[in-house]
């Protein structure tokens, strides 16, 4: 009989700075996995909060876990020397801020054992607050160039698992943009077949003092995407379909990161993405909705009515 291959080892990678108040919690999450082997690589900005004194205590208890802390250049740099560090077939890039739910790795082990050719796995999340309570829940759709553009990109970074020697060919995180992450996802998705996990694999943390909601990170995520998009040479190369979904997913970025307030800046790059692609409406009817001038009044009208009927 043919020999079964083993269990795929997977790489946590996680950039750390200056977050002891939550990285216990993530590690937790990640060493409470049933599944095994794994391996946590943590890269750690010199910390001063404390966080050091946390990553050699567990480091003493836990020898799955690797650290190192000196002055880097920013979360892409810490990434990317997690990314040469890992050992695993499979990684992960975990903010040391957020958490895993039970099962995750089993469930995407069992699809990358499965689905030889896929390299890139994505999973719904849970918004949690700084208890580790559930916000909401957010389900992502399975894959189509259509779904992930109508969201510009913007996918759960804590529920993306992919193969390492793929991170490796693609360099890794490009420190050119603020959210390189997408940028990482985009060169990903356009070199390899991705599949959804069918379950929630992580709990995304919002709080004050979040790296996406700091000051001028909205100009930051916008301009960066903006200029990925011009610099993508894979993307040029792609189908003129998919290069019109992505000219048109600049456009709706507005709806979630656009860097000045006026709503007819805003409104305008709508109506752009729309008439790119007119069937994005059908991704985000209310969101979209909303920006047409009377619809909120109305409907907040029409709901008294109701109220009085």
């Amino acid at each position: 009989m043919p020999t079964l291959p083993g269990p795929m080892l997977i790489s946590i990678i996680v950039p750390s700075f200056n977050q002891n108040q939550f990285i216990e919690r993530t590690l937790d999450s990640i060493l409470g996995q049933d599944y095994r082997p794994i391996e946590i690589i943590i890269c750690d900005g010199a910390s001063t909060d404390g966080t050091v004194e946390t990553l050699r205590r567990y480091a003493s208890l836990h020898a799955e876990l690797r650290w190192i802390s000196e002055p880097d250049k920013g979360p892409a740099d810490a990434v990317n020397k997690g990314l040469a560090m890992a050992l695993g077939e499979i990684a992960a890039i975990q903010s040391s801020d957020d958490i895993y739910y039970p099962g995750a790795f089993e469930t995407v082990a069992e699809i990358f054992q499965r689905e030889a050719d896929c390299g890139f796995i994505i999973g719904d999340y849970c918004g949690i607050n700084d208890r580790d309570e559930v916000l909401y829940t957010e389900t992502i759709p399975a894959f189509s160039w259509e779904a992930y553009f109508a969201r510009s990109l913007c996918i759960p970074q804590s529920s993306i698992f992919f193969r390492t020697a793929l991170g490796r060919e693609l360099n890794g995180w490009n420190a050119k943009y603020y959210s390189c992450d997408l940028d990482f996802w985009l060169r990903m998705l356009l070199r390899t077949r991705a599949l959804h996990a069918g379950r929630v694999l992580s709990g995304w943390r919002l709080y004050k003092g979040q790296r996406t909601h700091a000051e001028g990170a909205n100009a930051g995520i916008w301009n960066g995407y903006w200029q990925m998009m011009e610099d993508s040479e894979d993307l040029r190369a792609a189908s003129p379909r998919i290069r019109r979904l992505a000219s048109a997913s600049r456009h709706l970025l507005a709806l979630r990161h656009h860097p000045t307030s006026n709503p007819w800046i805003v409104r305008g790059h709508l109506l752009l993405g729309l008439l790119q692609y007119p069937t994005f409406w059908a991704r985000y009817p209310w969101e979209l909705s909303r920006w047409v001038p009377g619809v909120v009044r109305a409907r907040r009208l029409y709901s008294r009515w109701r109220g009085l009927i």
